[in-house]
This record gives C-alpha cells, sequence and structure tokens, in this order.
C-alpha cells in the first residue's frame, strides 16, 4: 500500500522554500543594492507609507526601537533615508527616502514585479484573486499561530 504524504507537509514545504528565497537569503547576495532584508523592508515601508516616526517604522517591521535605530544610522550612512522634523510634533523627527532611496527600492522593485508578472499573465481575475486571498488567509493563520505561540510563553514564565 502506497501511503500518500499529507497535504500540509506539501505546504509546509513549499511555504520553507518560498521563505528561504524571499527573506532568509544570504548576507552576502548583493539584493536591492546589497541591503540587509530589514533595511529592505524599512525602504518598502518608506516608500509605501511615506515618510514615518521611528516607532511607526520599528512597529511595522516588528522590531525594537533601538533596531530600528540601528537600521536607519545604516540606511541614512548610505545616503538612502534621512532623518526630517515631523509636521505636526516639533518634539519628534520622521524618516523620509531620499531620491537616492526611492530610485534603488523602486528600480529593485519594479525589476521583482517584472520577474513575478508571468505568474499572473497567463491567469483570469479570478484566478489571481483566488491565489491572493488564499496567500493572506496563510499569512492570518501563521500570524495566528505565533500569537497563541507567545500567549503560551507568557503563561509559563
Amino acid at each position: 500500500m502506497v501511503k500518500t504524504r499529507p497535504a500540509v507537509l506539501d505546504m509546509d514545504e513549499a511555504l520553507t522554500n518560498l521563505a528561504k528565497l524571499y527573506q532568509f537569503r544570504s548576507l552576502e547576495e548583493r539584493l536591492y543594492g546589497g541591503l540587509t532584508v530589514s533595511q529592505s523592508y524599512c525602504l518598502r515601508d518608506l516608500f509605501v507609507a511615506g515618510p514615518r516616526t521611528m516607532g511607526q517604522l520599528a512597529d511595522s517591521l516588528g522590531v525594537r526601537l533601538s533596531t530600528m535605530t540601528g537600521i536607519v544610522d545604516q540606511l541614512e550612512g548610505r545616503g538612502l533615508v534621512e532623518r526630517i522634523e515631523h509636521p505636526e510634533d516639533r518634539r519628534s523627527l520622521q524618516v523620509r527616502l531620499t531620491p537616492s532611496g526611492k530610485a534603488l527600492y523602486q528600480s529593485a522593485h519594479e525589476a521583482f514585479l517584472r520577474h513575478l508578472a508571468p505568474l499572473v499573465g497567463g491567469r483570469s481575475a479570478a484566478e489571481v484573486r483566488a491565489i491572493v486571498d488564499f496567500l493572506g488567509e496563510v499569512a492570518r493563520m501563521i500570524r495566528s499561530w505565533r500569537v497563541s505561540l507567545k500567549r503560551k510563553e507568557g503563561a509559563r514564565g
């Protein structure tokens, strides 16, 4: 009798492979101008949402404020972001992309989207929507799992 592999194991393997390619790349690879994953996500957040406070960036990336400060310091040192006065709060600063940071992120992102385009090009709008909805469900399930882990850890200690 041939034993079939549970579909959930196939999904786990596919998601692991995707995460390795998309996020856990080698630090030696020169993607997005040789930036780290956190630096790339920071640029993306600023590109999409515009200027943000350090706290907003830290929340968005799920890192501590001290970690975010280091990320922004490194990006600022490369001339990709700059700290500016907050338009509504003189006690606070915001971080925004410089023209160089915007150009770097935009060109890398557009190249990535051009590479992904064939995946959706031959599919109907309904098929694409189903794929996007499914990936959203996967993300919600992973978030839910992480929240439950934190609760269990909090209950133990």
